[in-house]
């Protein structure tokens, strides 16, 4: 996960937050089944040298040094790298991708999970990280795509006070995401901008993961309404009481929210 900056870290989604580290384990227990399948279809092995975007808790870092052996090597990088743990093939370094020099030499593998979709500069980015690959090397990029405005906010049976609520909150955390420079969308169009750029062995994965109440993705919703509850409550229609309404709801199984998609493209350099 890429440290958030600016107006969004002044509503607690900074790694710096009392919360980040229930938030970046929730984030790992959701993501981390889907990615770690796309990395070992990818063949990551002994030797590699891969890179490490946004690497929240360090988990994704961590399976690739167990992987890359004594002769690879991991470059676990962040705004705010703190809750990476120490390892032996990691070197973790606080950097910034907009601005800061980039690691050298070239990878073999590049990962960056939720992290473009926060970037103004994403689409630029993309084409640069592709051109930062050794021969035959991967490059692969999971964002969150969201259908909800077309799907629905609630997938169960509720009563239509539960369901406007949910709505509400949904969209308020929409358009504060905006307001920051969030692109729920990028996900859909990142394998179109690399294809734009020359790039042929480009592939995109779907996941979803599952939104019953007491998951780890309802719970990391429930989290983030606390998070945002000054937000919430002094911007938007919702009261400190709708709130609780939507957290007893998000630790019932019998409820189901709907879940973004989770798209991952994958591109693999010509060798």
């Amino acid at each position: 996960m890429y440290t958030a900056t600016g107006k969004q870290s002044q509503h607690g989604f900074d790694n710096a937050a009392p919360e980040a580290p229930e938030q970046l384990s929730l984030l790992s227990e959701i993501l981390n089944r889907h990615t770690f399948g796309v990395l070992t279809d990818l063949g990551v092995g002994h030797g590699w040298r891969c890179w490490d975007i946004g690497a929240g808790d360090g988990s994704v870092a961590r399976w690739m040094a167990a992987r890359v052996g004594m002769t690879g090597h991991v470059v676990a990088s962040d705004l705010k790298p703190d809750h990476v743990p120490g390892h032996p093939r990691i070197e973790t370094i606080q950097h910034d991708i907009t601005g800061d020099p980039w690691p050298e030499p070239e990878f073999d593998l590049i990962h960056a999970r939720l992290v473009l979709m926060h970037l103004a500069d994403r689409e630029e980015l993309a084409v640069r990280l592709a051109a930062h690959l050794r021969p035959g090397g991967a490059l692969v990029l999971t964002d969150w795509y969201c259908g909800c405005a077309t799907e629905g906010v609630v997938a169960s049976p509720v009563d239509a006070y539960t369901e406007r609520v949910c709505r509400l909150y949904h969209d308020a955390v929409h358009v504060l995401s905006g307001k920051t420079g969030m692109d729920m969308v990028w996900a859909s169009r990142t394998a179109g901008v690399l294809r734009a750029a020359g790039h042929t062995d480009v592939s995109v994965e779907d996941y979803q993961a599952p939104g019953q109440g007491g998951t780890p993705t309802a719970r990391l919703a429930r989290l983030h309404s606390v998070m945002l509850e000054p937000y919430l409550v002094s911007q938007t229609d919702l009261t400190v009481d709708d709130l609780a309404v939507i957290r007893e709801n998000l630790l019932d199984p019998e409820f189901e929210m709907v879940t973004n998609h989770t798209y991952t493209t994958v591109l693999r350099a010509p060798k």
